[in-house]
């Protein structure tokens, strides 16, 4: 917008300063014109005295010659000022008065446009008091003529006629100065009118200029918050992705490590009987190695899936996530379901549940004789509150702020890559939730999602 601005303030100026230079040279060229016309006039007033003093027809035709001057502007005058311009008059009678066939167009123009305009018309005026006199100066030296053919003047009426030329001279001289004084004023308030106007449009070229620099100099600063942000978020990113390469690694590594010195064992085993117990760690190496490969493709699946919220089922999830838990030795698995179908996101939910049912299996306590896992849905409010229990071996008291960490692995714990939370807490965030955890060391531990209704 403000280039917009920019650009039609230089257009402006252009349209401004063309017509303003255009009308100006009207103006010298009228006043050109009216010089051409006063000294037309005052040739034409000697040349009469001289006619009517000597009586030779050449000093009479020089008066005809002069005095057609100002009777060529009188006719472009009037040609001009009929409803429909004559221009072709016009310009025959400006010819007539010895302007300058260059500046005909111009005369033409400003006459044209401008002729209503108080100034201007004050101009015409006086042009036309003067044109009145031109043609009492014109019936003079025909007067005088007709006498000079009929037998002469006397001196009475030389006198006389002297005396007229002079007055009409006078008087004349007069409008002229007026009328250059008009013209003088319309140039003068012109080129004061153009003077305000360009202060005025270059005021508001450079007000536009400065606030496009200062939008420029904002945006260029919003850029680099923003580059600086990107930094900042990219250095988090990387040192994260560090850790993330590390303990895949280490993880990886670790079960092939396990893997690989349990094969040299079975190699130097002989006894099917002494193999068993190699193959049930072997078995047991890979089911955890299966467990993390399989955190970890959750993991990437919820950075690259959004929320797909529909109808959800929560009993079908429940029973879902049961079943897939259902190798579990020694757990019972109950539910109680107060809610039925929520508005969200069933992938997600089934991933927390899957979570955190896995998890209170993973972590029961082998120490009790009832070691069981607890799955409730039920409203609260204007909330959907989903609770997983156990009554494993919980949470010490310093790990329950960090559990849900990245990578974050509590105490001893080598069953998983530090993910599973994170998942759980990232998949409540996305579906505008919350997450609280209350755990009693050795007694037992509740996850209670509350999520929007």
């Amino acid at each position: 917008m403000l280039l917009v601005i920019v650009g039609l303030a230089s257009a402006a100026i252009i349209v401004v300063n063309y017509y303003s230079i255009r009308i100006l040279s009207g103006a010298r060229a009228y006043n050109k014109g009216e010089s051409e016309y006063s000294k037309g006039q005052k040739d034409a007033a000697a040349s009469l005295t001289k006619y009517i003093y000597l009586g030779n027809e050449e000093d009479y035709t020089a008066f005809i010659n002069n005095i057609r001057v100002c009777q060529g502007d009188r006719d472009a005058r009037i040609a001009l000022s009929l409803q429909v311009p004559d221009r072709d008059a016009a310009k025959r009678g400006f010819l007539q008065g010895r302007n300058h066939p260059a500046d005909i167009n111009v005369l033409i123009w400003v006459f044209v446009h401008f002729k209503s305009l108080p100034m201007f018309s004050k101009a015409v005026n006086i042009w036309v008091d003067g044109d009145a006199m031109v043609n009492e100066l014109c019936q003079l030296g025909q007067q005088a003529h007709q006498k000079m053919l009929s037998g002469g003047i006397t001196d009475a009426e030389k006198r006389t006629f002297l005396q007229s030329i002079s007055s009409n001279s006078s008087r004349l001289t007069v409008l002229e100065q007026a009328f250059s004084e008009t013209l003088g004023q319309i140039s003068r308030t012109i080129a004061l009118n153009v003077f305000i106007a360009d202060v005025a449009i270059m005021l508001v070229i450079v007000v536009s200029a400065m606030l496009s620099a200062n939008i420029m100099i904002r945006g260029l600063a919003r850029s680099k918050k923003q580059i600086v942000d990107q930094n900042e978020k990219l250095q988090i990113i990387n040192a994260e992705l560090d850790k993330f390469v590390y303990n895949v690694t280490h993880d990886l590594r670790s079960p092939l490590a396990s893997l690989s010195g349990l094969l040299d064992l079975i190699q130097h085993e002989t006894d099917p009987e002494e193999m068993k117990p190699y193959i049930l760690m072997m078995k047991d190496s890979l089911e955890r190695q299966d467990k993390f490969i399989n955190e970890m493709l959750d993991f990437i699946k919820s950075k690259h899936t959004g929320v797909q919220r529909q109808e959800c089922s929560l009993p079908a999830i429940v029973d879902n996530v049961i079943a897939q838990n259902s190798h579990s030795r020694g757990v019972k698995i109950y539910k109680e379901i107060e809610l039925d179908n929520i508005d969200s996101d069933a992938l997600k939910i089934q991933v927390i549940l899957n979570n955190l049912v896995s998890n209170s299996i993973k972590y029961s306590d082998s120490k009790k004789a009832d070691r069981w896992v607890k799955v409730r849905t039920y409203r609260r409010a204007t909330e959907a509150v989903i609770e997983v229990a156990d009554n494993g071996i919980g949470i010490r008291q310093k790990d329950q702020d960090r559990i849900f960490d990245k990578f974050y692995m509590s105490g001893d714990n080598k069953h998983s890559a530090g993910l599973g939370l994170y998942l759980v807490k990232d998949a409540v965030t996305q579906l505008n939730g919350r997450i609280e955890v209350r755990s009693e060391p050795g007694e037992s531990s509740t996850f209670m999602i509350s999520l929007p209704y």
